[in-house]
């Protein structure tokens, strides 16, 4: 029997349930808990681990991913227009490879190198030591 992720996640959550985590219980059950995961570009387990209330990582960045490819979040990037917020959180992760002109003017962006940093940029200071 499929699990019943709406409900696991309204009896962890209860009044405190986001949207996101709503949303994310609703695609998991109706798809599978692997299908929304890979999505949101996370596993299973993490998705799990959010239902209920369980993630010990940074819940807001999960949240943010599933604002983008759940619920068509997006943001206006300096370096490209707008994107899907999950994108742009992706694109945050990615280092310079020198392989575009794009790519590094988005990692310029993203971490106020030389420019003014993207007000969407979820990158710490101290994260920019060395580039």
């Amino acid at each position: 029997m499929k699990p019943n992720y709406l409900a696991k996640a309204r009896a962890a959550w209860g009044d405190n349930m986001s949207a996101e985590v709503s949303m994310l219980a609703e695609e998991a059950e109706r798809t599978t808990a692997d299908k929304v995961a890979k999505r949101i570009g996370y596993s299973g387990a993490v998705v799990s681990q959010v239902i209920s209330n369980k993630y010990p990582g940074d819940v807001e960045r999960v949240k943010a991913k599933i604002r983008g490819a759940l619920m068509n979040a997006t943001v206006m990037c300096p370096a490209v227009g707008e994107i899907a917020l999950d994108y742009c959180l992706d694109q945050q992760k990615m280092p310079n490879t020198g392989a575009s002109s794009v790519r590094a003017l988005i990692y310029r962006n993203c971490r106020g190198l030389g420019v003014q940093r993207c007000v969407h940029s979820r990158i710490k200071e101290d994260d920019n030591v060395g580039n």
